[in-house]
């Protein structure tokens, strides 16, 4: 079969997710601002390391750099493992310690054929096993060993957090660094897991300064050079403008600046009109069908879509009544804690998913009390502006280094009326159990499956997501019509559909 990126109608413009690339193209489509590098030395050097940030924030992109590079040099043995392995979202306890060990065996022999070595490694079974099995490598080849762990912790399954978190403590020492990506809100840790002395904890979120809009920019150019042409923009706009507009709009959201950029790849001009048009197609074909997607994955915590869906809808509508004497309504809201606290999932989920994101952790509001400011996507507030359209005051506003924020206070009425449901007694995921139409092409999953694939893979006898997931490739070649490029599409669109 012909491998997609020798295809010559394939278009690199829709892979989304880091973990898609293969090695050998990654650097050509992948920079890094001086905060990322950063990062990725941390991600390098000994000790425990933690990484978080939204969906799309560049989490995997940044420890799959670290692991290429690490394993250039050749002077730490690096392994990368993602950890969207099904069983270890169906069991806790002993049976997910079997489950990791397993999975973190073959990957460590995957990784020493790769290198050509000759040294051995036995497959663990438990945990004493790879621990021993470590140790000896580390003395084998000489070197210390970073485990960096992608996908490690899932909204929807919380449980198996505490498992993972008493393995990455467990496995850290003088010879082995963890390090593992997180999402924005977790904190079942567990009794051992310190979140304070065991791991390093940064923020991979990019904040409003001027080196992120510059980063943006290079990514601009690097994955979209026609779009860095100076031509291509109306006279009023500049590409430094239009990339930042973009980027601050989208929460500083790398997957969703991507995926903006390519509704621009067939466009000969492009003006404030045009980017307007797309700030609202991303509100109405993108944020919302995100809340859609996401909902089926939360296990019991899926009753608070719509609890998340409410809030932010208010949050909205505060901010869009609100210029603090700018020509913009503000795009910041600095919320009292005690409001966050009650609501922690629900902004949890919102943060995720880059509907908003944290820009200060706590700030003082002018009636009283600390809170969290954060900046809400510009996209869902110019809905709200009237007329719905963005005049270039509005973007200079945005653009600017802004300070003041609209405050929601203690005792404010704006979220009255908003209820915590119930949590139901769940132990599995909607997603699993949802048809295979679900991943279909559309809205939701843009870069979906056809009706014709999804009907070969129907007629196979793989009637819902969870048995897509649970198939093996072998399986799958042996279908008539499927080939290695679909099976990769596939995999790659059932992992979307259940991991966060």
């Amino acid at each position: 079969m012909v491998d997609a990126f020798q295809d010559e109608n394939f278009d690199p413009g829709l892979i989304l997710a880091a973990e898609e690339w293969p090695l050998d193209a990654f650097d050509a489509h992948h920079t890094f601002s001086s905060y990322d590098e950063s990062i990725i030395r941390k991600l390098s050097a000994h000790g425990p390391v933690l990484i978080r940030g939204g969906r799309g924030s560049g989490k995997s992109a940044l420890l799959i750099a670290a692991h290429k590079r690490m394993t250039e040099k050749n002077a730490i043995f690096s392994v990368y493992l993602s950890l969207r392995y099904l069983p270890l979202l169906q069991s806790d306890g002993e049976e997910y310690i079997k489950h990791f060990c397993q999975v973190l065996s073959d990957k460590v022999q995957s990784e020493l054929k790769i290198r050509q070595s000759d040294v051995a490694f036995e497959k663990a079974e438990n945990l004493t096993d790879l621990q021993r099995g470590l140790a000896k490598l580390s003395a084998a080849v000489g070197k210390r060993i970073v485990l960096l762990f992608d996908d490690a912790a899932h909204i929807g399954r919380e449980k198996p957090l505490e498992v993972f978190f008493d393995l990455f403590r467990t496995l850290s020492s003088n010879t082995i660094s963890c390090k593992a990506s997180i999402y924005p809100g977790v904190t079942k840790f567990g009794i051992r897991f310190d979140i304070f002395n065991d791991a390093t904890v940064i923020d991979v979120a990019r904040l409003d300064i001027s080196e992120v809009e510059i980063h943006f920019v290079e990514v601009l150019r690097q994955r979209y050079p026609r779009l860095a042409d100076r031509t291509t923009f109306s006279d009023r706009l500049t590409l430094e403008m239009f990339s930042s507009v973009l980027a601050r709009a989208l929460v500083g959201n790398m997957r969703a600046y991507i995926l903006a950029c390519n509704k621009f790849a067939d466009k000969d001009k492009i003006s404030v009109p045009d980017l307007n048009a797309c700030l609202l197609d991303m509100a109405s074909d993108y944020y919302w069908p995100l809340m859609e997607e996401v909902a089926p994955k939360l296990g019991q915590y899926e009753p608070f879509i719509e609890t998340a869906t409410d809030i932010f809808n208010k949050i909205i509508e505060v901010a869009s009544k609100s210029s603090s004497g700018r020509h913009s309504p503000s795009e910041r809201v600095l919320i009292h804690r005690a409001i966050v606290t009650k609501y922690a999932k629900p902004f949890e989920i919102l943060e995720y998913l880059g509907f908003i994101g944290k820009r200060d952790a706590s700030r003082a509001l002018k009636s009283g009390g600390r809170g969290p400011v954060y900046s809400v996507n510009l996209c869902s507030l110019l809905e709200q502006v009237s007329g719905k359209r963005m005049t270039f005051d509005m973007m200079n506003d945005w653009r600017s280094a802004r300070l003041d924020a609209t405050e929601i206070h203690v005792n404010s009425d704006v979220f009255e009326g908003v209820n915590l449901p119930n949590l139901p007694s769940v132990d599995t995921l909607g997603i699993l159990e949802k048809p295979l139409s679900w991943i279909q092409k559309g809205n939701m999953y843009p870069f979906g499956l056809t009706p014709g694939k999804l009907s070969l893979l129907v007629d196979s006898g793989y009637q819902n997501v969870g048995d897509l997931v649970a198939a093996s490739d072998a399986d799958l070649i042996a279908i008539d019509g499927i080939g290695d490029a679909t099976i990769k599409k596939a995999r790659d669109l059932s992992y979307q559909a259940v991991w966060m």
